[in-house]
């Protein structure tokens, strides 16, 4: 990949190498609607899922990330796809998914690190939009540096990427479990900077 490559990136995080499909696109914003409707079925009690409740969100981190460590370390490693999808909550990366794409991460990683298992939905769009109307609280961007344990969720919105795909990562400790363009699931610094600075950031736990 050429550096140009890496610094379009790091604005369009989401933005897959080569042009990105209309089907891609819509599935990374907008998400699944097979696993959405399962959030819809949860709320009203038919699915054996938490439904969400107020207050922090019951997240093992230690789980979500040893599912980040499975995912860079399968073999084959699992890469970023734009509009993958992690078929099943059992699913083993490089076995069962070896692309999956940002909003398809975070939904895996919150499902399998929560007990009981919050229905948490896909697509970043709706992912954003389902973490505000829960009510979780909006930080700063600078809260997502802080080394305090504290569980936090970054949206950039399709309107401030380039490519108009939207993004999501989680941050603990002051770095990201995310899976991005160019790369696949990762852990990077929230520095606040690049698309950072156009993210708005909410507590989880």
């Amino acid at each position: 990949m050429a550096q140009d490559d890496y610094d379009d990136l790091d604005l369009d995080p989401a933005a897959p190498i080569g042009d990105p499909s209309a089907d891609g696109e819509r599935l990374a914003n907008f998400g699944d609607s097979v696993a959405n409707a399962d959030v819809e079925r949860a709320d009203f009690g038919l699915l054996g899922l938490a439904k969400a409740a107020p207050g922090p969100m019951p997240i093992d981190t230690a789980k979500a990330l040893a599912f980040l460590n499975a995912c860079m370390t399968s073999q084959p490693r699992v890469q970023y796809g734009l509009g993958a999808k992690i078929p099943n909550d059992t699913a083993q990366p490089g076995r069962d998914f070896t692309k999956v794409d940002c909003s398809g991460f975070v939904r895996a990683a919150i499902r399998r690190s929560t007990s009981p298992k919050v229905a948490f939905p896909d697509g970043s769009v709706v992912q954003h939009d389902w973490v505000r109307d829960q009510g979780y609280a909006r930080q700063t961007l600078a809260d997502g540096k802080l080394e305090d344990g504290h569980v936090r969720i970054a949206f950039l919105s399709p309107a401030d990427s380039p490519s108009r795909i939207g993004h999501v990562v989680l941050i603990l400790n002051g770095k990201t479990l995310e899976s991005h363009g160019g790369v696949g699931p990762d852990s990077r610094p929230w520095t606040g900077a690049g698309w950072q600075a156009k993210a708005r950031v909410y507590l989880l736990k």
